[in-house]
């Protein structure tokens, strides 16, 4: 069945049915604004005043416990086949979002502990429309888990629950009809039931006038699927909510202004974009970035050319943020953005310039160099990745160029005296800051240029007072190191131990294209890399260079206790079936 029936049962009230006021119950999340079954669509419904919001629980083919209706891929994502059959890995890199349209993009099938995470944030009753049978040990684990035991009301596949949980909906409940009338509700509430008026799955479902007539009866309960519609026969309109949010934005405390922004960004097919284009031209740049975020996830999104329209802005948090806004969503506005780098404010050419290292097309090495002397720490960075996405060969010298120079600089400054102030550390976390982005700026480049590139950062026997530097450009080279271990395999003979660390380590994660070089380069090898590379073999499960290996043992007494090490892993790793 696709949707929710109407049948006479019962639920709990513990906690969740509660009289005083109507109530929502909203069918399948909020299936006509957002996809089904979604984190996304479940928070929706919360956030537009439904009380309890029903979710349909499926198991997957490894046993995990996951949102769905109808067992088909082919409804509702980009895969084909049932849920039931599928592992929950697969599910993951299915699409379930963009079958209702591209601007969901993105969406993915929950598991079902998420959703009831997210109900008790949002202090929201479910109603689980169980779809497996014989999965009630799972739910009810999850549930308790949780603290939502009490907060859930059991449908569809329930009938082993009652045994495991003896208090499962327990307390009367009445469907009835749109067009019912206050001696019908009346009549149903002195037998003590709990009554709900139906308006999902008939011919009512937008009815706004009928919720309504049925609210004045008395009923206690609307189940809905347009949860905007129910709230509003309900007396507890989303509009006003929305302006409460729009007011608190507006003039609250700069806690209250953000919290407000972050919240009104989560209402999508609103009528908000106004104020988050008013929000983006506030002097303080919290408040403009917090509407900038808000512009960018919106759903559907915002044209680009809203915000080219705010790059020429009076407000510099505007032309900043209008400037990381193109960046992060990838607009090809390079073009757009250029005049912005006669700037004078260190911020708006710091995001400028990060936005141009995202965005499509192409900008002249002239124009981006100048700015790797830029006084401005994070300008410099932001410099470098605009220069290695534009430029990558000319970026290749002038980045690792200014990389060793920062370094050298900082870890001068660093050994200059043991207990620093704050003053002498501000520049030092700049610095670092900056180094961060000028290895990512190594990493944009070329295959070639960028091995060795960061080749040269990971093996280099510097001292690194961040410790972090060359570990980032190291664990960059496990997948680029494969097409030519040169290097890494130089590298273990370095006195320097960090370095030779580093490169052992990052050839036992190269994977086994680079065991042909290592079998070949170790009976030959020095004499302080040789146990490196036989460790390097042993994690590797390399099978091949058990010969070798065995051969070594006679040779190289020195290694016995390595190589015999080494065999035993490989022997283990083989994974032969076990035999009698």
């Amino acid at each position: 069945m696709f949707f929710l029936l109407a049948p006479a049962v019962s639920f709990s009230h513990a906690g969740i049915l509660q009289g005083g006021k109507v109530q929502l119950i909203c069918h399948r999340t909020a299936n006509r604004d957002l996809p089904e079954n979604t984190l996304e669509s479940l928070a929706l419904a919360a956030r537009m005043g439904c009380n309890i919001v029903e979710i349909d629980v499926r198991k997957t083919l490894d046993g995990k416990l996951v949102l769905n209706h109808d067992d088909f891929l082919e409804r509702l994502t980009s895969g084909m086949g049932t849920v039931e059959h599928t592992s929950y890995d697969e599910l993951e890199l299915l699409d379930a979002g963009a079958w209702m349209g591209q601007r969901f993009t993105g969406m993915r099938i929950p598991r079902f502990e998420e959703a009831v995470q997210l109900a008790r944030e949002q202090g929201i009753g479910l109603f689980l429309d169980i779809k497996t049978k014989g999965i009630a040990p799972l739910i009810l684990e999850t549930l308790a888990r949780q603290g939502m035991l009490e907060r859930v009301i059991f449908g569809g596949e329930w009938q082993d629950v009652p045994a495991l949980y003896p208090d499962a909906n327990h307390d009367p409940v009445a469907w009835v009809d749109p067009g019912c009338t206050p001696a019908q509700v009346a009549a149903l509430q002195r037998q003590g039931k709990f009554v709900v008026a139906n308006f999902s799955a008939n011919a009512h479902e937008m009815d706004l006038a009928s919720m309504r007539e049925a609210v004045a009866a008395g009923v206690d309960a609307l189940n809905v699927d347009y949860p905007r519609l129910g709230a509003d026969a309900a007396g507890r309109p989303v509009e006003a909510k929305l302006a409460e949010l729009a007011h608190t934005a507006s003039s609250g405390s700069l806690a209250e202004r953000l919290e407000a922004i972050r919240e009104l960004s989560h209402y999508p097919g609103f009528p908000t974009q106004e104020l988050f284009l008013r929000w983006l031209r506030d002097p303080n740049n919290q408040v403009s970035r917090a509407a900038a975020v808000a512009l960018v996830i919106a759903r559907p999104a915002t044209p680009t050319q809203v915000y080219i329209d705010t790059l020429s802005a009076t407000e510099k948090t505007a032309r900043q943020n209008a400037a990381w806004a193109i960046g992060i969503s990838g607009a090809p506005a390079s073009g757009a953005l250029l005049p912005l780098l006669e700037d004078t404010d260190p911020g708006v050419l710091q995001e400028t310039l990060l936005a141009l290292s995202r965005c499509p097309g192409e900008v002249p090495a002239q124009t981006l160099l100048p700015f790797l002397t830029n006084g401005a720490p994070a300008v410099r960075g932001a410099a470098a990745l605009a220069l290695a996405r534009h430029q990558p060969q000319i970026a290749t010298a002038a980045v690792t160029s200014l990389l060793h120079n920062e370094e050298e600089q900082a870890a001068r400054g660093y050994s200059a005296g043991h207990k620093l102030t704050p003053q002498q550390i501000r520049p030092i976390v700049q610095a670092y800051r900056e180094q961060m982005k000028l290895v990512q700026a190594l990493e944009l480049l070329p295959p070639e240029d960028g091995l060795h590139a960061l080749a040269g950062q990971a093996f280099r026997p510097v001292e690194d007072y961040s410790q972090v530097t060359a570990l980032v450009a190291g664990y960059q080279l496990w997948d680029r190191i494969s097409a030519d271990p040169t290097l890494a395999i130089q590298a273990l003979r370095s006195t320097n131990v960090e370095v030779a660390d580093r490169a052992e380590w990052m050839l036992v994660k190269a994977g086994p294209s680079v065991l042909p070089q290592l079998r070949q380069a170790l009976p030959a090898c020095e004499p302080v890399a040789q146990p490196r590379i036989i460790r390097i073999l042993g994690w590797q499960g390399d099978r091949e260079s058990l010969p070798l290996l065995r051969k070594l043992e006679e040779s190289s007494p020195q290694n016995k206790v390595w190589i015999a090490w080494a065999i035993e892993k490989i022997e283990v790793l083989q994974f032969q079936p076990w035999t009698k």
